[in-house]
């Protein structure tokens, strides 16, 4: 693209990369628990580097064991391991750094408990030359320069922070002190692997946490460090008790770091490399253009769609844009210890394993019935094997209840995810019927029927009086309509809670009530359930827990705890059900009993959420032999 300044090149140190953005380093444990390089690692960052990427920030290990999959580079043993990697990135045209990032000190995080405070002088020496080895051990392995990771509450980020460091020695008290060991730390690694060999500091910006550290005492940090010889800065947000801003949802503004960007670049000559939730390839540029960033770093864009930087220029190009939900991401990855994997791209985390592309599929003729999440994904796995599909759904348009879901606060981006199918399966010749009764198999000689046609609400054994006014969450959300001035939510699984959101926002008095197991944050990951606990509060909206709704009448409800105590709650209320999806089973059996040869996904199947359907439809998808 003409005249866009994101394509133009810029230098890190004497490092030039060929366009301004940056793959920021990700804990994708894609290593093996020894640290290994593996062929998983090479896949993801080959594919996106053959797309077009400028640089990548890839982590390691530099002492110690690993606590979990991250590459190592603790030792010499490690070097020659990162020789495939780093050259399948070089070949492609670009530059990688290493993060010294060491996987078992990340004090005030679950699970890590140790804490550099507590550290020796001596002991705190010996970390410094830990980095300054380790990164000595990264230009012999070909990285083309460093980051020190002093963000997110690391043991840098730590020490870094005049309001947590409670040193008494050099290394703590005042500002200057608290930053001895990073720019005693640039210094070293100058020294042992030469003043030419770039080194970057990433440091959060804001800690947003009461009394933590702005950008201004930041900016004072970074000019020290930039003193020391740091070649560049890159400027991130949080600690670990505002881990909700180190990966935002969807309701925080693309770029919204920019400022700090601005901010440090009026006061650095070295260059800014900014994060913070960078999905449109359109908002990076303006970024470069307004003085904003040098370089701007993406993150969970590539997981959503490695082939982001083909569409850099060109808007026609097909890629799903990460709708920062941070479900396969962050979410699951944390709380089943994962891979990290994307809600919407099943391939993410499995590229070393599937080729979308092989045809062996072509001359087949695939009739999916059912055009929500599962039923698209189907027919976008078929027609890139080459299969002509055709999708029916009695619906008017696609997305089925993903619709539903953008109309929660914060979420209309998730939109975005159906839009991705409208733009690419048309590419691949994909047809459509909608808007059509479907009570039999669509007439057609067909190869293979996938049933796709969703599950069905749960309606749970609640006496109700005719007079009560009851509706469903999905129905609700996607007419748009709420009239009444209260509402009760029967159900405290995710959608309750968006229902409730969304209803609160609206100005409506919210209570609801549910008995789910889960904890919230649990639910909604703990960045989301940050932002609309704090919503809930200003909107005043009730949330009864552990609790079972037993009758509705004209004049409240009545409840039971899990202690079996009933309750009653009086008021004039209209009642939301948003208790979950299950399958269909009679509807499904129907239509898999007549296809004959048939494949039954989603919801359908199993009840689940959105990437529960997508990633069962794909998987089912990709192994049908014909």
């Amino acid at each position: 693209m003409k005249d866009c300044a994101l394509l133009t090149p810029a230098k890190i140190g004497p490092v030039e990369i060929k366009n301004r953005v940056i793959v920021s380093s990700m804990c994708l444990y894609y290593s093996n628990k020894n640290g290994d390089v593996t062929d998983k690692m090479i896949a993801f960052f080959k594919n996106r580097a053959e797309a077009g990427i400028g640089a990548f920030i890839i982590p390691a290990n530099p002492h110690g064991a690993n606590k979990r999959a991250r590459g190592s580079l603790s030792d010499d043993s490690r070097i020659a391991q990162w020789e495939p990697l780093l050259n399948v990135i070089h070949d492609a045209g670009a530059k990688v750094f290493n993060q010294i990032h060491p996987s078992g000190t990340q004090f005030g995080r679950a699970g890590f408990d140790e804490s550099p405070f507590e550290l020796s002088t001596e002991g705190i020496r010996k970390m410094i030359e830990s980095y300054a080895q380790g990164a000595l051990r990264a230009k012999k392995a070909g990285f083309d320069g460093v980051e020190i990771h002093g963000a997110h509450g690391h043991e840098v980020a730590l020490l870094l922070s005049e309001l947590l460091n409670t040193r008494k020695d050099q290394y703590g008290g005042n500002l200057e002190n608290c930053a001895r060991n990073v720019t005693e730390m640039i210094s070293r690694i100058k020294e042992l692997c030469g003043g030419d060999f770039p080194v970057i500091l990433r440091i959060s910006g804001e800690e947003r946490i009461p009394g933590g550290r702005t950008i201004e005492k930041s900016s004072e940090i970074c000019c020290l460090a930039e003193a020391a010889g740091a070649d560049a800065i890159h400027v991130s947000v949080g600690m670990p008790a505002s881990e909700e801003w180190e990966c935002p949802p969807s309701e925080i503004q693309e770029g919204h770091l920019g400022y700090m960007g601005k901010y440090l670049k009026e006061r650095l000559k070295v260059p800014v490399i900014v994060v913070g939730r960078i999905v449109d390839w359109n908002v990076a540029n303006k970024m470069v253009e307004e003085a904003e960033a040098d370089f701007c770093a993406i993150a969970r864009t590539v997981l959503a769609d490695g082939n982001w930087m083909r569409a850099v220029g060109n808007d026609d190009y097909p890629i799903r844009h990460c709708i920062a939900c941070n479900q396969g991401c962050r979410t699951r990855r944390e709380q089943n210890k994962t891979q990290c994997e994307c809600l919407q791209n099943p391939l993410t985390s499995r590229e070393e394993l599937f080729d979308l592309n092989e045809q062996d599929a072509a001359g087949k003729k695939v009739c999916v019935i059912g055009a929500g999440l599962s039923g698209l994904e189907a027919a976008n796995v078929f027609a890139h094997r080459g299969a002509a599909v055709t999708v029916f759904d009695e619906a008017g348009s696609i997305g089925g209840l993903f619709r539903a879901a953008s109309a929660a606060p914060g979420k209309s981006n998730y939109i975005d995810v159906i839009g991705y199918y409208q733009q690419v399966l048309p590419i691949y010749h994909v047809s459509f019927q909608l808007g059509e009764k479907i009570n039999e198999i669509p007439e057609g000689d067909w190869d293979l029927v996938v049933v796709a046609v969703g599950g069905k609400a749960i309606i749970p054994p609640i006496k109700t009086a005719p007079s009560a006014k009851v509706e469903k969450a999905a129905e609700m959300l996607m007419s748009g309509k709420c009239d009444a001035e209260s509402y009760v939510v029967v159900g405290d699984g995710l959608v309750g809670y968006e229902t409730a959101d969304y209803l609160s926002q609206r100005g409506k008095s919210v209570i609801v009530i549910g008995n789910d197991p889960r904890e919230q944050d649990a639910l909604q990951g703990i960045a989301r359930w940050h932002f609309m606990k704090k919503r809930f509060a200003e909107a005043g909206v009730k949330v009864i827990r552990h609790s079972t709704v037993l009758s509705i009448d004209e004049g409240g409800f009545d409840y039971q705890d899990n202690e079996g105590a009933d309750h009653r709650f009086d008021g004039a209320f209209s009642y939301v059900l948003a208790c979950g999806y299950v399958p269909d089973k009679k509807a499904v059996a129907k239509l898999a009993e007549k296809a004959g040869k048939a494949i039954v996904v989603g919801s359908s199947a199993k009840g689940g959420d959105a990437m529960d359907a997508i990633h069962d439809a794909f998987d089912k998808a990709i192994s049908y032999k014909f």
